[in-house]
């Protein structure tokens, strides 16, 4: 199971220079970015600002941070599109294994995708089937018909992962991703049931728990 480091985790501001830094002091696994395009350049932000302000991240430095660190990086794409120059970007860098993408990756995307691994917010699949516990099995074999086993699962809203949806999941073999995760007893619940991933600004305390919880396994 990864838990990833919501970009801004711990009150270090999303997408900026100073969530890296506080984020190497922790054993990561995965930590988290918003991606946008301007030109050729692509960068970190949640939204296009009216002007490109150079105080952005460039994702160049992101994928360099993630070999030094031997981490995983959610690229959460925010326009459709980007899924191929991202992956372009990662593998001049060396980087393509430690990618993992959410956000607005579409169908059109998918021929794209030889390299990292995908997570797919309903953007991909809610025209044909919503997002629920019954439809969990068809949107299964949506994502099956593409033929392409980077397609991991589903990433999904917190408020979806009830201890039925997460079984269910886990019995069909669909991968589920989930965020953000920041109460205590929701955090120590969900990864009791172990899905692909939780997402969470509070990342020291997900450690802590999840190192509770393989002890307690363990014993």
């Amino acid at each position: 199971m990864i838990i990833t480091a919501h970009g801004g985790a711990l009150l270090t501001g999303r997408n900026t220079y100073r969530y890296f830094k506080k984020m190497a002091e922790y054993k990561l696994d995965a930590i988290e970015v918003d991606i946008m395009k301007r030109g050729k350049t692509l960068y970190l932000a949640h939204m296009l600002p009216s002007l490109f302000p150079k105080s952005k991240v460039p994702l160049s430095f992101v994928f360099d941070y993630c070999k030094e660190h031997n981490v995983m990086v959610n690229c959460d794409v925010k326009r459709k599109g980007l899924v191929r120059h991202v992956l372009d970007l990662a593998k001049a860098k060396g980087a393509e294994q430690h990618v993992y993408f959410t956000g607005s990756v579409v169908p059109k995307d998918i021929k794209y995708l030889d390299a990292g691994m995908a997570y797919v917010n309903t953007i991909f699949y809610k025209r044909k089937f919503p997002l629920s516990l019954e439809n969990l099995t068809k949107i299964k074999e949506y994502l099956d018909s593409f033929h392409n086993d980077r397609i991991k699962g589903i990433n999904i809203p917190y408020i979806y992962a009830s201890n039925e949806f997460v079984k269910k999941a886990k019995e069909i073999g669909l991968g589920l991703s989930i965020y953000t995760v920041d109460d205590d007893a929701l955090l120590e619940r969900l990864i009791g049931l172990k899905p692909d991933n939780i997402t969470t600004n509070r990342i020291d305390i997900a450690l802590a728990l999840r190192k509770a919880n393989e002890d307690a396994y363990e014993a």
